[in-house]
């Protein structure tokens, strides 16, 4: 009877809750900042990196580059983590799973809002025409050295009022230009800041 009575006692008994101390509470809390802010800096370091280098990446597998990102990243917090007192050795596979999509959710979020924020760049030929001598004008438009497909491109001035959209090869032709004032070109695209250029026109000699 009495090792029945033992028995259910044990049974009774639940798991022994660890009561955390207030230092304890704190270092726990700033170790989960770091486990989160550092995946995010890593996240947008290298949205910034294939940015300036691949731009888009439409030429590129994404499955490889969120692989290799994942690749690279966990070797760089796995030797980094010490350095900022995260114990690195405890991580269990869900801590290492956080980290890693902490990483790529902020690499995604960077990279698009990048690409959603370029300044587009215009380049303009001839920069300067004669009065009255008609001219083509081509612009060519530009973010970050890739040429911009669908931009708007705005041709005013003396008589002259013209638009344009830019295909592939990122141009805007304007033919048979002719006028008796300068020229103002705008380009504008959503998600771009817009730019303007000026072309002069000289007086006849």
């Amino acid at each position: 009877m009495k090792e029945k009575i033992e028995k259910d006692e044990k049974k009774e008994e639940g798991p022994v809750v660890k009561i955390l101390t207030p230092d304890e509470r704190k270092k726990q809390l700033i170790e989960g900042i770091k486990k989160t802010a550092f995946p995010a800096f890593i996240g947008v370091f290298f949205a910034i990196i294939l940015f300036m280098n691949f731009y888009d990446a439409k030429e590129k597998s994404w499955l490889y580059v969120l692989l290799l990102v994942v690749l690279v990243s966990y070797y760089i917090q796995k030797f980094t983590y010490p350095l900022l007192g995260v114990k690195v050795n405890e991580f269990e596979t869900k801590d290492w799973f956080y980290v890693e999509f902490m990483t790529i959710i902020f690499l995604l979020v960077s990279w698009t809002l990048l690409l959603n924020t370029g300044t587009l760049d215009v380049a303009v030929s001839p920069a300067s025409i004669t009065v009255d001598n008609p001219e083509t004008i081509t612009a060519t438009i530009t973010s970050n050295n890739i040429k911009i497909e669908g931009a708007t491109v705005h041709l005013n001035g003396n008589d002259v009022n013209a638009t344009i959209i830019t295909g592939e090869d990122g141009l805007a032709l304007f033919r048979d230009v002719k006028t008796t004032g300068n020229l103002t070109l705008i380009a504008t695209k959503n998600g771009y800041i817009h730019n303007t250029t000026n072309i002069t026109v000289n007086a006849l000699r």
